[in-house]
């Protein structure tokens, strides 16, 4: 089988001829950046072939290239296919890099403390010719006497038992018992010797596809220890959901389980190390992800969810213990999985309706969480209609030619100057510009439409003698930053063709809201908040989300960003086990609509596929702020 070598580290593996340098550079446990799933869609994964020859049609992909990548042997590692031996260079910004995560919670509310685990300090007379108690029924009944559960709805799993009479014997009699509430009664997570009722934790955790995030809670006065994020290694399976599905049917379900455990294991170990606590004393974990990656952590096949009638093997929550599915917590502790109410609507959209407070309001809040694919929620305390579809990998950096993800030097702030055009940029970690990431498209999209350099439709006109306007080499485009002024030797634009991709992936979400707003017979002026959840909406300015259309026009003030919800929902659920217990019966209330099946949904998206909708008096405000540019600017009114 041939050798592929990847420089810089002349990391070398064999693969079979016709596998692609992608399935190269995963076995050779490279992460590249594949965006768009290894399709050829983004050109984020170049790479130069510095000896030997791939199969690689550069003819096909070559407006991802410019001259002198091509001139250095530029290829695309998802589409070069190996044809014998060869060498390989990877650059860094091919490779996926540190990304800017989403970990804290902004201004969670206190939540009250009752967590479903609890600790009992318990002394205990021996046994003696004249009490032959056994001793799980000793122990048992001291726990009892101290407020604890009766014996009879306690069940002690068998390394429990097996560790018991050792650990009773050189305690003196004097242990901690851990206790946890589970479906069905009470476990006897652990028993310690002496008095350990002050060190009981637990761990919250969102199980993203792309990263995940831990927080480490003391269980006893509820304070935060510790929080750390990583990368979910899952990546290196698939990009996104349906990859990995397809990845599991291939015989990957199991490698799949493992990568998951390993990756929130990572940053249990971290937060762990961090708060200065041993892994075993996590005595609960609560974990929010999607209805896939709640399936793959657990192991269970989640192949038809991705093919007609799209059905999960199960939607309610479970647990299970930590040791059986690999969680790096006490073997016993009790790992618990958000509800979902579909395939599509997950554990993380109810941590996030949690995290909202939807449930307990009267009035109408919007919530939306916008990734590759999108989620939006509507309803009160009484009733919630729920949808999602595919906003597009283009607001999240893909399938724009200088799109990236939310990496240090990546482009998340832009303003114009509408008499000059110049643009003012902020990157990450003030880095020189190497993207875009997904808010500073946003920003873009309204900068350059308030500005006229682009129309309703998302044409940059060409009428304007700018240098930064001009016509490329396949579409026109805006030049965002000079070549010198990037870390990437190249100029960055955005193309017609990337507003376009925007404004479909913008039109989505919005037709999807006003199906929602539709179907429980309300306007958007009767939505008393919007809540963007997620890395994107924390980041997203909520000025430029309305210009364009993302969402229904309401007053800047009633949109909430409320950072990663999934986590925020997570740690409700972990703290308060009334909550929890609640959580069932919220995923039961929630309505899921079907998109493809709604047939003014499609209306609804060609509407929506202009800037910010065909329809400008829905947007009175955006119209009267735009009428106001282009009468400074001396363009002609919207009404001409």
């Amino acid at each position: 089988m041939p050798t592929v070598t990847f420089l810089p580290g002349y990391r070398k593996v064999t693969v079979p001829e016709g596998a692609t340098l992608l399935d190269a550079a995963r076995a050779a446990g490279l992460s590249m950046n594949v965006v768009c799933g290894g399709e050829g869609k983004c050109g984020k994964c170049q790479v130069y072939v510095k000896d030997g020859t791939v199969s690689f049609d550069r003819e096909k992909y070559r407006r991802f290239f410019s001259e002198e990548e091509i001139a250095r042997g530029v290829c695309l590692a998802c589409r070069a296919y190996v044809v014998g031996d060869v060498q390989v260079e990877v650059p860094a910004g091919s490779l996926i890099e540190e990304q800017k995560i989403l970990v804290e919670i902004p201004g969670m509310q206190e939540i009250p403390l009752n967590p479903a685990v609890r600790k009992y300090e318990v002394r205990l007379e021996p046994p003696s010719l004249e009490d032959t108690t056994p001793d799980l029924g000793r122990l048992l009944e001291g726990i009892e006497r101290q407020g604890g559960p009766p014996p009879n709805r306690v069940y002690a799993p068998l390394g429990v038992l097996c560790s018991l009479p050792q650990v009773l014997r050189r305690s003196g009699w004097h242990v901690t018992a851990t206790v946890a509430l589970v479906p069905g009664g009470y476990r006897l997570s652990s028993v310690d010797e002496g008095d350990t009722t002050g060190r009981l934790y637990g761990a919250a955790v969102d199980l993203g596809t792309t990263t995940i995030v831990a927080y480490i809670r003391s269980l006893v006065d509820g304070r935060i220890l510790a929080t750390a994020s990583n990368y979910n290694r899952q990546i290196s399976c698939g990009e996104d959901i349906l990859s990995r599905v397809n990845f599991s049917r291939r015989s990957g379900l199991a490698r799949l389980q493992q990568l998951a455990a390993e990756s929130i294991n990572e940053a249990l170990t971290t937060a762990a190390d961090a708060a200065g606590i041993d892994r075993e004393e996590i005595l609960e974990v609560m974990i929010a992800g999607n209805t896939v990656m709640t399936h793959l952590l657990l192991g269970i096949d989640p192949a038809y969810m991705i093919a007609e009638p799209y059905i999960p093997v199960v939607r309610r929550m479970l647990s299970t213990a930590a040791g059986r599915i690999g969680i790096a917590a006490h073997t016993n502790a009790g790992v618990y999985t958000f509800p979902a109410v579909s395939n599509f609507i997950g554990g993380d959209i109810i941590a996030d309706i949690l995290a909202a407070g939807m449930a307990e309001r009267e009035e109408a809040t919007l919530m939306v969480d916008i990734g590759t694919n999108f989620e939006a929620v509507l309803g009160n305390s009484d009733w919630m209609l729920s949808c999602a579809g595919a906003a597009g990998p283009a607001l999240e950096g893909g399938e724009v030619l200088f799109g990236m993800r939310a990496n240090p030097g990546a482009i998340e702030r832009v303003r114009i100057d509408p008499d000059t055009l110049a643009p003012s940029v902020s990157t990450i970690n003030g880095l020189r510009p190497r993207g875009i990431c997904g808010s500073g498209l946003i920003d873009l999209l309204a900068e350059l439409f308030r500005a006229c350099v682009i129309d309703r439709t998302g044409g940059i006109n060409l009428e304007l003698d700018h240098p930064r306007i001009r016509k490329g080499q396949y579409y026109p485009e805006y030049v965002v930053a000079w070549k010198e002024e990037t870390s990437i030797g190249k100029e960055i634009v955005i193309t017609e063709n990337d507003i376009k991709s925007l404004i479909m992936s913008k039109a989505a979400i919005h037709a999807a809201c006003m199906t929602l707003l539709d179907a429980a017979g309300l306007a958007p002026g009767d939505i008393s908040r919007v809540c963007f959840s997620g890395a994107f909406g924390n980041y997203l300015n909520k000025e430029n989300a309305v210009t364009i259309g993302l969402i229904p026009e309401i007053p800047p003030e009633c949109i909430e960003n409320i950072g990663n919800g999934a986590i925020t929902g997570a740690n409700i659920a972990l703290v308060d086990r009334r909550r929890r217990k609640e959580l069932d019966g919220l995923a039961r209330r929630i309505t899921y609509i079907e998109l493809n099946a709604d047939p003014s949904f499609m209306d609804r998206y060609t509407s929506s596929c202009f800037l910010p909708h065909t329809d400008i008096a829905l947007f009175p405000h955006v119209q009267q702020t735009l009428e106001a540019c282009r009468a400074k600017q001396g363009v002609r009114s919207w009404q001409a």
